[in-house]
């Protein structure tokens, strides 16, 4: 076989392969998801079964429990083409469709970065939880962030996003690109906040209360540093679950 001919096999299989992995998203059942970039380890939790590690191209149902490791990233993708990248030391819970609203995820520690695929150039409501907050998304991109104090921080890359206290969600925040907002279980969420760069590295970002969250910069340096040397999902962010708590 000649060297061109060898090449167009290659790209002939690959382009077969990128078809049946599409085919195979759109199978998916609503509220699953499948692994299609797995660096590190993923570990699931379903009801009433025991804990197992999740290979790619595995895929996650409706009430599964996820959690990434140290120095591990995540990202999957459902079956309308949104996808969720799960950053190290993370805790999430997939949730079903409601009759209104998908109810993605609930984010219980760590940080995700989430993209919602339009459905035809129309939004596709989402709904996304935390300890604290309730996010509601209208096709768009953003990152969230939870510590250990349960404060939730939410960036948003692209779109607008809606981010209220669950305790009083009649007040919410809306925040358009290039903004986030801090929410305490105590207290509605900041008003927004510029930030500059990715959504992924909003909790590094200069803002009016810099210097009075106590997130140890440095620490934060240091997972973005090694995140981003991952394969797969190289340059994907720096949010960790394991911070000093914002003040």
């Amino acid at each position: 076989m000649t060297p061109v001919a060898r090449s167009r096999w290659i790209l002939l299989a690959a382009v077969l392969l990128a078809a049946l992995g599409k085919l195979h998203a759109q199978e998916l059942a609503p509220g699953a998801a499948q692994v299609v970039s797995l660096t590190g380890t993923l570990t699931l939790k379903g009801f009433r079964q025991e804990s197992r590690l999740l290979r790619l191209r595995d895929t996650v149902q409706s009430g599964d429990e996820l959690a990434t490791g140290e120095n591990s990233v995540a990202l999957l993708r459902a079956a309308d083409g949104s996808t969720v990248t799960i950053y190290p030391d993370s805790r999430v819970i997939f949730n079903e469709r409601s009759a209104d609203v998908r109810e993605l995820l609930h984010l219980f520690l760590g940080s995700i970065k989430v993209h919602i695929e339009k459905l035809s150039g129309r939004p596709n409501p989402h709904k996304l939880t935390t300890p604290t907050a309730v996010i509601a998304v209208r096709g768009t991109t953003f990152s969230v962030f939870v510590d250990e104090t349960d404060a939730t921080l939410v960036a948003v890359d692209e779109g607008l996003v809606g981010v209220a206290n669950v305790q009083s969600p009649d007040q919410e925040v809306l925040l358009k690109a290039g903004q986030r907002s801090w929410v305490r279980s105590d207290q509605p969420p900041q008003q927004a906040q510029a930030f500059r760069g990715r959504s992924e590295r909003a909790d590094l970002a200069q803002g009016s209360s810099q210097g009075k969250m106590g997130m140890g910069n440095s620490g934060m340096a240091a997972e973005v540093s090694r995140t981003q040397t991952m394969g797969g999902t190289q340059g994907m962010g720096s949010m960790s679950g394991r911070t000093n708590p914002p003040h």
